[in-house]
């Protein structure tokens, strides 16, 4: 993927339907498990694809092609893993 492509999965939600019948006292209940930025699948070689490119104007002009893969100040997308319950009494 030299072209600037990558192939990204963002959020993820995997959720189970509790049935009423395992808990009594529960009438409706659901468990999920949700993940973010599970995984990037690129030819880039920063810190991530999707920053920003970095600001940079020169007596030339617009410098930012020569700033690629430089990723500077910025910190990428944190992965995040939620697990929960919901419900209703």
């Amino acid at each position: 993927m030299e072209d600037g492509s990558y192939l990204r999965l963002r959020t993820l939600q995997i959720g189970w339907q509790v049935p009423p019948s395992l808990f009594t006292w529960l009438p409706s209940a659901r468990i999920y498990l949700q993940a973010e930025n599970l995984f990037t699948i690129t030819g880039y070689n920063g810190l991530d694809p999707a920053l920003p490119a970095a600001q940079t104007f020169g007596a030339s002009g617009d410098n930012r092609d020569q700033a690629l893969g430089i990723d500077q100040g910025v910190y990428p997308s944190s992965r995040t893993i939620t697990i929960g319950i919901s419900t209703t009494f």
